[in-house]
């Protein structure tokens, strides 16, 4: 993909437009790093299907990369891993379709994973189901920010675990479902990396986007980045299981504004 070559419009009179080009490269780099050791993970026999959307969906994955994460970002809106019908159809964080299409301009061809269940298929941007948790998120900034470059201005959105892991009846399984030793041999394998990153982006605050990203943000940094000074917050999951999206938004709004963070938005 190194002839895709999409940038921002708020970058294009940018006088660091090779170095935040390098950083995007550094970025795939540390991406295609985490995604080959993750090869060495032995998943639980319940995991049936594993989905990596940074790879599959590599084409849509660097123009969300490249148009909007290729410059150092003060703040890193931090969640999980792909939701089935998000990032896992999309290649975009929290991506859902019509989010991803029609607000942050991004669309393209999306391939397949290695094996695929038939009860969870991958149709790319012809996928009929809406991810409700990117509906909520982008919806969010959409409504305050007005255009997508004034949230990546400051911000950007990474994801823990580039992976989607499923049972063979289709129902996700997360990192917290693993064994206490499984979970510590993926953390060892996955905190490096996230701390790479955070040091790439040069990010002072982190939002963590429900409890195990603010718990895995704060084991990061205690091991492996203990004289910065970054910031973590914690802000609710937009899943449904969260409640209605009334109530999240006015969740997500007393974290930003409790925080001094709405001044990047507005």
């Amino acid at each position: 993909m190194s002839e895709l070559k999409v940038v921002s419009s708020f970058f294009s009179n940018n006088s660091n437009s090779t170095d935040a080009q390098d950083i995007s490269e550094e970025f795939f780099y540390i991406v295609d790093k985490l995604n080959r050791h993750l090869d060495e993970f032995k998943f639980p026999s319940s995991v049936h299907c594993v989905y990596n959307p940074t790879i599959y969906a590599r084409h849509t994955f660097e123009m969300y990369v490249r148009k909007y994460c290729s410059t150092r970002k003060q703040i890193m809106f931090f969640g999980m891993n792909p939701g089935p019908f998000g990032m896992s159809q999309t290649g975009v964080p929290f991506g859902e379709i019509s989010s991803v299409q029609d607000w942050l301009g991004i669309e393209g061809p999306v391939g397949k994973p290695q094996k695929e269940l038939a009860s969870r298929p991958v149709k790319g941007f012809n996928c009929p189901r809406t991810e409700q948790s990117g509906q909520r998120f982008w919806g969010y900034f959409k409504k305050n920010c007005g255009t997508p470059d004034k949230f990546f201005e400051s911000s950007f959105v990474y994801n823990y675990l580039p992976q989607q892991w499923m049972k063979e009846n289709g129902a996700n399984l997360t990192p917290e479902d693993l064994k206490a030793n499984e979970k510590e041999q993926l953390y060892s394998i996955i905190d490096p990396i996230f701390a790479e990153i955070l040091e790439l982006y040069d990010v002072k605050i982190i939002v963590a986007i429900g409890k195990f990203c603010e718990k895995r943000a704060q084991k990061t940094l205690a091991k492996y980045l203990p004289e910065k000074s970054i910031k973590i917050v914690y802000m609710p999951h937009p899943s449904p299981r969260s409640g209605g999206a009334d109530k999240w938004y006015k969740q997500a709004q007393k974290c930003l504004e409790d925080n001094n963070l709405m001044q990047y938005y507005k």
